[in-house]
């Protein structure tokens, strides 16, 4: 393995967990049965998504593709962020958060 394909692998695993942190923090701002809620879901499910096929990328060893999906899981976690879907406390360091 060349020193890239290390670091690449690397930044990867980092990220896997800080993804895994963010998830945990996560918590669905409205009741389920709202409309607020099933959007909630909806973004759960692309979340995690996402998040499996990175992690199905990282045991192949693609760690491009890899990194390409835990950035598109993170993209739906900072946008629920943002539109207030998800409630994920006041951690700037795991989310993008308006103020």
């Amino acid at each position: 393995m060349t020193a890239d394909s290390e670091e690449l692998k690397s930044r990867v695993e980092k990220y896997i967990g800080i993804e895994e942190d963010a998830i945990s923090k996560l918590r669905t701002a409205s009741p389920g049965n709202s409309f607020a809620g099933r959007i909630a879901a909806n973004f759960m499910e692309m979340i995690t998504s996402y998040y499996s096929d990175a992690k199905h990328f990282y045991d192949r060893g693609d760690y491009i593709n890899a990194f390409a999906a835990l950035n598109y899981s993170y993209g739906w976690i900072d946008s629920g962020i943002r539109l207030g879907i998800f409630d994920g406390g006041d951690d700037h360091r795991l989310f993008t958060l308006l103020e």
